[in-house]
């Protein structure tokens, strides 16, 4: 038998190997319910683990989020302005207004 507690803390190298959460995950769904931080839930209440992915209505709220918070970098719209083409037409959210969402989340 070891010397150490039984609630060691995980190594590094095993912890290294998870995954990161989503960063909706920073957002309350307005499907489930689930509060920020949590993962989705299903609708008998229990752990999504088939997917660590959020519910489609989380998805929707963060990207509602990262629009109203940050600036994207590729279109250059400006915090609360949809994402757009460089013909002006209307665009889905920008994979760089995510990242610069989450930078200004932390």
């Amino acid at each position: 038998m070891t010397d150490r507690p039984r609630s060691a803390p995980m190594p590094a190298s095993l912890r290294a190997g998870r995954p990161v959460p989503h960063p909706a995950r920073t957002v309350r769904c307005p499907h489930c319910a689930a509060a920020p931080g949590d993962r989705c839930t299903t609708r008998t209440g229990r752990t999504r683990i088939q997917r660590l992915d959020p519910c489609d209505a989380r998805l929707t709220a963060w990207a509602d989020h990262a629009t109203a918070v940050a600036c994207c970098t590729t279109c250059q719209s400006a915090p609360g302005y949809d994402c757009h083409h460089p013909d002006g037409t209307p665009a889905p959210v920008h994979d760089s207004r995510y990242d610069e969402a989450k930078g200004t989340a932390a």
